[in-house]
């Protein structure tokens, strides 16, 4: 095993046990995210990007990285769920031109 495999296994064991703290604590992740889709999502990440990037990052660093990835992969979900005339109303009202 090479120490990025290493490297890469010790980051995402850290992260799988975050995923698994932020799904305990929160209903709507629980809800609409697998555990193993956001590990496997997690795992080609740190193939795109070096492990030895997230190792000095403190828990709370790392935590608040994982749950930017979550938020948004919960939000992608949500989306799925829209009606194309939803969709965009949604994206106007990101893109600040939505008017009531």
């Amino acid at each position: 095993m090479t120490l990025a495999s290493t490297e890469k296994d010790t980051v995402l064991k850290i992260i799988s046990e975050m995923i698994h703290q932020v799904m305990d604590n929160d209903s709507l992740y629980q809800e609409e995210l697998d555990r193993d889709e956001l590990i496997e999502t997690f795992s080609k990440l740190l193939d795109r990007v070096s492990p030895q990037i997230l190792l000095p990052l403190n828990d709370e660093q790392l935590k608040e990285r994982v749950e930017r990835v979550m938020s948004t992969e919960l939000l992608s979900t949500i989306l799925d769920d829209f009606t194309p005339e939803e969709k965009e109303m949604f994206n106007a009202a990101v893109e600040g031109r939505w008017e009531k």
